[in-house]
């Protein structure tokens, strides 16, 4: 079985995991991507708002006869799911959610109202300083469409808070709350139903990824975190992130409906992703793997490095 990844970028642990079920294709619009060098077959496509975009991927669908697509970018999954049928005319499934889901996670505020609507804890939120009546504390600044953790700014008192929301473009601006933060990586067969629910906690972040986390069998983390996808109805990877504050109150911040970037984690914890995958392409009632992970499991990430020859060094 042949799965084609988009916008592959660095995700080489993620790649390795699932080359050990299933051919990977990658693709991405850079061609200085380390990534490149660990699928088994790599395509430049142009971005993914140009019109050739999809065509070109259907192309490398046909050619490569691949089974399933996965896309790891979060700007090209409206684009995507337009041309659903397209793909599947094709032999090859969309492992996404659809558009009603896709538009709650991709807005920021949408999530947030959201997760109001389901009288789920979240920070409050807002599109303006003029919308909040009398500011204090901290607060978190960032774009309302914005991805992992760039463009993230913490306002620690209201000049800041007045800079930042006007230097973020399209911002929301929520109330901090201080706490342990936690990652969770979910999979959910059709009909939301979820299969797999592993919290991690955020021990070090850098440059918006995670560098060290631990693995934790939380149980009201995974009670909640079923709840809110169950009432969502994604399919496939989700990620979605949470802060437990000092009372244990959980106060959830985002949904993100792809493979988070430490999902590594909770495939050497024990989930095994390549059954999940393989068992939702055959249309077979995905195997529920909850609580099937190794609680209090540490990832510490590295950095690794490609080297090649640039045998056109010093040419004009």
């Amino acid at each position: 079985m042949k799965i084609l990844l988009t916008a592959i970028g660095k995700r080489i642990q993620l790649i390795s995991y699932l080359k050990k079920e299933f051919t990977i294709i990658g693709t991405d619009c850079l061609d200085l991507n380390p990534a490149r060098y660990f699928v088994d077959q790599f395509y430049k496509v142009p971005a993914y708002h140009d019109e050739s975009y999809i065509p070109s991927l259907l192309a490398i669908c046909e050619k490569e006869a691949v089974n399933i697509l996965i896309p790891l970018f979060e700007k090209e999954y409206p684009i995507l799911d337009k041309h659903r049928k397209e793909f599947e005319k094709t032999g090859v499934s969309l492992l996404l959610s659809d558009a009603s889901v896709i538009n709650i996670c991709n807005d920021k505020y949408r999530t947030y109202e959201f997760f109001k609507s389901h009288k789920i804890l979240t920070p409050k939120s807002y599109l303006s300083i003029v919308e909040i009546e009398n500011p204090k504390g901290k607060y978190i600044v960032k774009p309302r469409d914005g991805m992992g953790s760039q463009g993230v700014f913490i306002a620690k008192n209201n000049k800041e808070l007045e800079f930042f929301s006007s230097y973020v473009p399209s911002p929301i601006i929520q109330e901090f709350i201080e706490g342990k933060e936690y990652t969770i990586d979910v999979f959910c067969d059709r009909g939301g139903r979820v299969v797999s629910c592993v919290p991690r906690e955020r021990l070090q972040v850098r440059a918006g990824e995670v560098s060290k986390a631990i693995t934790r069998n939380h149980k009201k983390i995974i009670k909640q975190a079923v709840d809110i996808c169950e009432k969502l109805g994604g399919l496939g990877p989700l990620t979605l992130q949470c802060i437990e504050d000092f009372k244990g109150d959980l106060y959830w911040i985002e949904i993100n409906p792809r493979f988070g970037g430490g999902v590594p984690l909770s495939m050497e914890a024990g989930i095994d992703y390549g059954k999940m995958i393989r068992e939702w392409k055959e249309g077979k009632a995905v195997s529920s793997q909850i609580n099937c992970f190794m609680a209090d499991f540490l990832m510490l990430r590295y950095d690794e490095a490609v080297f090649l020859a640039d045998n056109n060094q010093g040419k004009k």
